[in-house]
């Protein structure tokens, strides 16, 4: 398994576009044509050696495993980090800029600080996941876009800001934490749970999937409605998906919670979504 370790030297105040690091191509390069890799740095360019400090690591025991990208240090000006990533693994010692996984197709993410806006925007598969927050628009759609996330897994452990999951079609998200306003907003298929609070209009104009509110919201608008029971099938299927997720959902299964609240809307629109809220 090839390794490129890059430790971040750049310590200027303009967005860098990371789009490039990606685990499978850095492993394709020999160390010297990495550091002369240019990556635009607000309207110019610089050479990636003078953005990090370039090391490789070659384990001839695992030549089979794919590739890895580990980033050390404040990464937190850097954007598209693992964009369009279809497979290896990339691990962040440190927070990152925006659009963090941006329509990544496979591999995995693992970010041990916070993440910015649009992390997940646009994500086909693999697995991403955030150990402190996310900013606004995690896994929703870009403006113009009809669909954000559309397969795969998103993990927060602590919070996530407004319009998380906006237009999802298809996936997992979890938030261990507190969710803003708009949460899981015109979702079109999918799960999203949340374990804190959430902002105002959660599930706003959503048409199908599901929301699961640990925490019940202060309030929710009119066309919802009371959905009934006769699902406990679905109930005992979902909490066992979720048995080796954040610790909140996995407790569901582990503690046999039962048959969940559950509401069916938004019916402004199709109707057919519904929110679970565990009693």
């Amino acid at each position: 398994m090839i390794t490129t370790t890059l430790r971040v030297a750049y310590a200027g105040s303009l967005r860098v576009d990371g789009s490039a690091l990606t685990p499978a191509a850095l492993a394709a390069l020999p160390v010297a044509r990495i550091e002369r890799m240019l990556l635009p740095v607000g309207k110019e360019s610089m050479a990636l050696a003078e953005l990090f400090t370039v090391t490789r690591q070659d384990d001839p025991r695992n030549s089979g495993a794919p590739a890895a990208l580990v980033i050390e240090g404040d990464a937190r000006r850097f954007d598209r980090i693992g964009a369009g990533s279809a497979e290896g693994t990339i691990l962040v010692h440190g927070g990152v800029g925006d659009y963090v996984g941006f329509r990544m197709s496979g591999g995995s993410i693992d970010i041990d600080g916070d993440a910015g806006d649009f992390c997940a925007s646009g994500m086909r598969a693999g697995r991403l996941t955030v150990h402190g927050s996310v900013g606004h628009f995690a896994a929703a759609a870009l403006p113009g876009d009809m669909e954000g996330m559309s397969g795969g897994a998103l993990t927060v452990h602590r919070h996530a800001g407004s319009r998380l999951a906006d237009r999802m079609r298809r996936g997992l998200v979890l938030v261990g934490g507190d969710a803003g306003d708009f949460a899981a907003s015109r979702l079109v298929a999918g799960t999203v749970g949340v374990a804190g609070t959430v902002g105002r209009h959660p599930a706003y104009g959503m048409r199908r999937g599901t929301v699961l509110l640990l925490r019940a919201p202060s309030r929710l608008a009119p066309t919802f409605t009371e959905g009934g029971v006769g699902f406990d099938v679905f109930w005992r299927l979902l909490t066992r998906s979720l048995t080796h997720e954040l610790a909140p959902f996995a407790a569901l299964q582990t503690n046999h919670v039962a048959l969940p609240r559950r509401l069916t809307g938004d019916l402004a629109v199709d109707g057919r979504g519904e929110i679970l809220l565990p009693r």
